[in-house]
């Protein structure tokens, strides 16, 4: 019995699509295709185009007469409307069709079939109304097969390419890494990179297939003292893990299970295989046992098995600088402990003796005796500076903090002669009072020192932060960027670590330092006050039991100073403006009594 044409036709696209699976090429893929067109349907042309920079681009074609023609645009003719609109059209009379822009008058009829993600499948006939419905219907079948094929090459292709850059990436990697899969719970080498070759002395093919514990384990003999000496790190277990876990916590050591030097023990390791983990390892290297930091990274697989890669990063030289920096850290505390203790205890003592003398000393002597008390006071800055910055360190639990009220206290604690503080800001931030107090107290001696004894200073809001300005001389703008250097300074008298000690109490905090001219704007003017801006704080703006937020915290203060030469007096307005003054004498009255320290005087307060 004879089958019928349309039959034919669609057991001729089902041979097509065999043909095309076994092509790995679009361009394969788009030739084959027309070529063998003419086993589905009658035409005189066929031609696959896709768009490229807004024309049509012909990728294959299939003719009896070949018709030379210019580009055409993506959006002109039947094709451009195929296009455009995504959907199949089928002109009877090219030569009556409003949207027909053929290159020849030869052809009557065409079938144009959209392509998928842009382009025209088109078949042309040189006689009219040479197409029908099932024709139609054919067309569409054919450009289904071909889109088929083609996105299986697509896909199968970038897939290659991947696949190339990430053996590629992973031969190439500094640190050792291998490729596993799990067989009964123990990791097996699929394969190992480069690096891991040279680290730990192993051919390839030696390694490939191979349990990993038998590998690179230290044997039974290494003891802690051994690995110690050959790392130069901490001590280490005497039978360190072997496979890798999964830690608590990104990268930290298990709190059960490890050593006294965090590594962790072979019965914790082999817990969760199947699960990322950051872990500290010990692993026998050419050069000995060494510490590792071991990323296993699991892959999904579609068979069930358990694969992925291990990831070995050196960590000896951090551990040599970890020690290192141990070491100098010990030594820091050593000098502020020379410094707190040799140094502080006998400037009191010479502070007392003096206070002794200056009491019978005659006039002729005084003077003399009160430059000697001066040098005192210099020595005594000196080393709170010292001390300040020797023991600076990140702030991690900060509280909420009134501002106004951290700058009036710290106001307090600076002699500032006739000179005037107005806070203004009404803002709670985070931040370690302590800290806070020490910043304000250094930004506005720095203000008194160099803006004379008359400055006006104001402690301001920002968006982000506050602001301490001033309406002295200002800062040149050459000098900014110096300006925090320790021992920067243009006063011999100064020590040169106070703007120092406050870029180093911001940057505790996590805040942003920059000074500026006192109009807030980034003028070359030395001449409007300086101006020191800190930003990316921390704002406390929750509302308190009371309902009040942050920023309505009480800002109470009251300080009185006596002196023996002199009254100080604090008045406060209400616009939180305080002005401070000294009598004659008062910045020297010294009490003869060295054990207390200006740290114990201030938690008195």
């Amino acid at each position: 019995m004879a089958s019928s044409p349309l039959v034919d036709s669609v057991a001729a696209l089902g041979r097509l699509a065999s043909e095309l699976d076994t092509l790995d090429s679009v361009t394969e893929v788009y030739t084959r295709a027309v070529r063998a067109a003419d086993r589905v349907l009658e035409f005189d042309t066929a031609i696959i185009c896709t768009v490229e920079d807004g024309v049509f681009e012909p990728q294959a074609s299939y003719t009896t007469r070949l018709i030379p023609a210019p580009p055409l645009a993506a959006d002109a003719g039947i094709a451009g409307k195929t296009h455009r609109e995504n959907e199949t059209h089928v002109v009877d009379d090219l030569t009556t069709h409003t949207d027909a822009n053929p290159t020849s008058d030869a052809f009557r009829s065409v079938l144009s079939i959209p392509l998928e993600d842009g382009g025209v499948v088109q078949f042309h006939a040189t006689e009219p109304n040479a197409f029908s419905e099932a024709d139609r219907h054919l067309g569409e079948l054919f450009v289904a097969t071909v889109t088929s094929a083609r996105n299986r090459v697509s896909y199968e292709s970038a897939l290659e390419t991947e696949r190339d850059q990430f053996a590629a990436l992973f031969e190439n990697v500094p640190d050792a890494a291998l490729q596993y899969h799990l067989e009964d719970g123990v990791h097996v080498v699929d394969a190992v990179n480069s690096a891991f070759i040279r680290v730990f002395g192993f051919d390839a093919e030696a390694v490939v297939g191979e349990p990993l514990t038998e590998l690179i384990e230290p044997g039974e003999s290494v003891t802690e003292t051994e690995t110690q000496t050959e790392t130069q790190t901490v001590q280490e277990p005497s039978k360190p893990s072997t496979t890798p876990a999964r830690a608590p916590s990104h990268h930290q050591s298990a709190t059960a299970g490890t050593t006294s030097a965090g590594y962790v023990q072979p019965q914790l390791v082999e817990t969760k295989l199947s699960e990322r983990a950051d872990v500290e390892v010990v692993r026998e290297t050419v050069d000995g046992p060494r510490p590792f930091l071991l990323r296993n990274i699991p892959v999904a697989t579609n068979d069930g098995t358990t694969r992925g890669y291990l990831i070995y990063t050196d960590l000896t030289d951090l551990k040599l600088r970890e020690r290192e920096l141990e070491r100098k850290n010990e030594r820091l505390d050593q000098f502020a402990s020379i410094v707190s203790h040799d140094l502080r205890n006998p400037l009191n003592v010479a502070d007392g003796y003096l206070d002794i003398a200056l009491e019978d000393a005659p006039e002729d002597v005084r003077p003399a005796l009160s430059e000697i008390q001066d040098a005192h006071d210099r020595m005594a800055r000196l080393i709170e500076d010292v001390l300040t910055m020797a023991r600076g360190e990140t702030v991690d639990n900060p509280d909420p903090v009134d501002l106004d009220t951290v700058a009036a206290a710290a106001w307090d604690n600076v002699e500032t002669d006739a000179a005037s503080l107005e806070t203004t800001s009404q803002l709670c931030i985070e931040a370690d009072r302590t800290r806070l107090l020490q910043l304000f107290e250094n930004l506005f001696r720095n203000a008194v020192e160099h803006a004379g004894p008359d400055v006006r200073v104001s402690v301001t809001e920002l968006a982000d932060g506050f602001a301490v300005e001033d309406d002295g001389p200002g800062i040149p703008p050459e000098r900014r960027e110096d300006i925090f250097e320790s021992g920067y300074t243009d006063r011999a008298e100064n020590t040169g670590l106070g703007l120092a000690i406050v870029e180093q109490i911001a940057t505790e905090h996590g805040w942003t330092v920059a000074v500026q001219s006192a109009d807030g704007e980034d003028t070359t003017a030395s001449d409007t006050g300086a101006r020191f801006e800190f930003t990316n704080c921390r704002l406390e703006g929750d509302a308190d039991a009371d309902g009040e937020t942050g920023r309505g915290l009480d800002r109470s203060l009251s300080a009185e100073r006596d002196g023996a030469d002199g009254e100080h007096e604090h008045a406060r307005d209400s616009g939180h403006s305080y002005s401070h003054r000294y009598g004659h004498g008062h910045e020297h009255q010294h009490e003869f009594d060295w054990e207390l320290t200006r740290h114990q005087l201030e938690g008195w307060r």
